[in-house]
């Protein structure tokens, strides 16, 4: 079984960010015997189709409802946890989402909900969700790119009529 960033059973076994050594290799191992990513974009630039640019729609409300009550209900939870709307079925089986969404739960399968997101400091912000360090660390002038940042400049412009990336 492949654990990538698994627990090691020694603390001297790791690095400081809590990856062990064993892992360390594996991931080494793994990008040595795979695909590397000038392969991929080679192979991607030769395909006759062509690709084209996907696009990322981050919503962040701050101050909104539960992620329990909106995007992992807990039906079976007690009352006090579970929260106070219902969930219903997708399109997509095995997933549930809360009974305000309706017309979202009928087209599910175009959705990707994050259910796994953690930080390393228990905060509960969305600091390090957003800009990949944690809270506290050095800041540039005018403070770390956000995600859709990064991702336009990597992306480029899909059509001059259109900003690369919007943040609201």
């Amino acid at each position: 079984m492949l654990t990538i960033l698994g627990k090691p059973t020694r603390k001297n076994g790791q690095f400081c960010d809590g990856v062990s050594r064993r892992s360390f290799l594996k991931i080494g191992g793994m990008a040595l015997g795979g695909i590397s990513l000038p392969g991929v974009l080679r192979a991607e630039s030769e395909n006759q189709s062509g690709s084209h640019h996907k696009a990322i729609i981050n919503i962040y409300l701050p101050g909104g409802p539960s992620h329990i009550d909106l995007w992992d209900p807990k039906p079976d939870a007690p009352k006090e946890i579970r929260g106070e709307f219902n969930p219903i079925k997708t399109n997509v089986p095995g997933i549930e989402i809360c009974e305000l969404f309706p017309r979202m739960a009928t087209m599910m399968d175009k959705f990707i909900p994050v259910r796994t997101i953690s930080d390393a400091d228990g905060r509960h912000d969305a600091y390090q969700c957003m800009t990949g360090r944690k809270f506290g660390s050095r800041q540039p002038p005018g403070g770390w790119p956000a995600a859709g940042a990064f991702v336009s400049r990597l992306q480029g412009p899909v059509n001059s009529a259109v900003p690369a990336n919007v943040a609201l």
